[in-house]
C-alpha cells in the first residue's frame, strides 16, 4: 500500500460486473506526493473491501482547495473526487463519506519554526500565550477559521509560501497536522532551510480529512462507503493505519504524549459531521 504514486493507480479488487470506476483528483505535484499516499491507500483499502474495480488518475492541472470543491460541486469533469478537511459550508450539495482518513491526526497540530525560536515557544505557557505570536496557514484551509475562532493571530498565504515566510521570520509558526510536518521537512525541498518542528506544544481540535464525491457520482460515495465500514469491521483499516510508515513515523516523532495540548474548538463542522461515531477517531 505504501508503494501506492500519486502520478496514478490502476489496481482491480474483486471481479465486478459493472465497468470500473474511473476516479480522478486534483493534481499534486512531484515534491508533495508524500501527502497523497496515505489517502490513496485507504482509497485502494475501501474500493477493495467493497469489492469494486476501479482506476485512480490525477488531474492535470494544479488546483486550490477552494476550486477543486467549486469542480466538484458543479458536476466538472476535471475532478470527481477530493479529499480535505471536514467542513460544513464546503460539504453542502457534495456527496461526502464521514469515516476520517486519519482518524482525526490532521486535527492534531504540530508546529513548523524557525531552528533558533524553540526558546520563543518554551515560554508558551497558556493559549493568551501563544496569541502573541503569528502563525501561518494555506489559503482556503477550514483550519484558519478554527484557529482564528480561537483567537490565535493566523495569516493566509499560499501553502509553499508559509515556509519561506517562517524562514523568513515573517511569521512564527506553521502548524501542520502531526503526519504532516516531519514528512514534508524530510522533503528535499525543505531540507536545507532554518526549519525545525518545534518540540513541546500541540494544538488540537476535532478535523480530518475526509472523502468529497462529485455532485454526479454518488454510487462512488456510497461504494467508498461501504468499503470503509467493512474495513473497519474486519480490522483490516486498523492493520493498515497501525502500519503504515506515513502515519506511525509522525506519530513517533511527534511524540503527541509528552506535549502541552491546548484544546479548541471546531465550530464549523456540520451536525452531520458531529455525529460521526468515535470509533473512527483517535481517542
Amino acid at each position: 500500500m505504501a508503494a501506492l504514486s500519486a502520478a496514478g493507480v490502476t489496481l482491480s479488487a474483486h471481479a465486478a460486473s459493472a465497468d470500473p470506476f474511473d476516479i480522478v483528483y486534483p493534481h499534486y505535484r512531484p515534491e508533495d506526493r508524500a501527502r497523497a499516499i496515505f489517502p490513496l491507500a485507504v482509497l485502494d483499502l475501501a474500493m477493495k473491501a467493497a469489492g469494486a474495480d476501479y482506476v485512480a488518475r490525477q488531474a492535470d492541472v494544479l488546483m486550490e482547495r477552494g476550486r477543486a470543491l467549486a469542480e466538484l460541486a458543479g458536476g466538472s469533469n476535471a475532478i470527481n473526487l477530493l479529499w480535505t478537511s471536514t467542513d460544513a459550508e464546503a460539504e453542502r450539495g457534495l456527496n461526502v463519506v464521514r469515516i476520517p482518513i486519519n482518524r482525526g491526526l490532521i486535527g492534531y497540530r504540530i508546529f513548523v519554526i524557525q531552528k533558533d525560536r524553540q526558546a520563543d515557544f518554551d515560554k508558551v505557557g497558556s493559549l493568551a500565550d501563544l496569541k502573541a505570536l503569528t502563525g501561518g496557514q494555506g489559503l482556503g484551509w477550514i483550519d484558519t477559521k478554527i484557529m482564528r475562532a480561537a483567537g490565535l493571530n493566523i495569516d493566509t498565504v499560499p501553502y509553499e509560501t508559509v515556509f519561506d515566510m517562517v524562514q523568513g521570520g515573517r511569521l512564527d509558526y506553521f502548524p501542520r497536522g502531526v503526519i504532516e510536518a516531519f514528512a514534508e521537512l524530510d522533503e528535499p525541498r525543505h531540507r536545507d532551510r532554518n526549519l525545525v518542528v518545534e518540540k513541546r506544544l500541540l494544538l488540537k481540535y476535532r478535523s480530518d480529512f475526509i472523502f468529497y464525491v462529485s455532485t454526479k457520482h454518488a454510487s462512488l460515495a456510497q461504494t467508498i462507503n461501504r468499503g470503509l465500514e467493512k474495513a473497519y469491521l474486519d480490522g483490516s483499516f486498523m492493520r493498515l493505519f497501525n502500519s503504515h510508515p506515513y502515519i506511525q513515523d509522525g506519530l513517533v516523532r511527534s511524540d503527541l504524549a509528552s506535549r502541552k495540548v491546548f484544546v479548541l474548538d471546531n465550530p464549523f463542522l456540520s451536525e452531520a459531521d458531529r455525529r460521526i461515531p468515535d470509533k473512527y477517531w483517535m481517542s
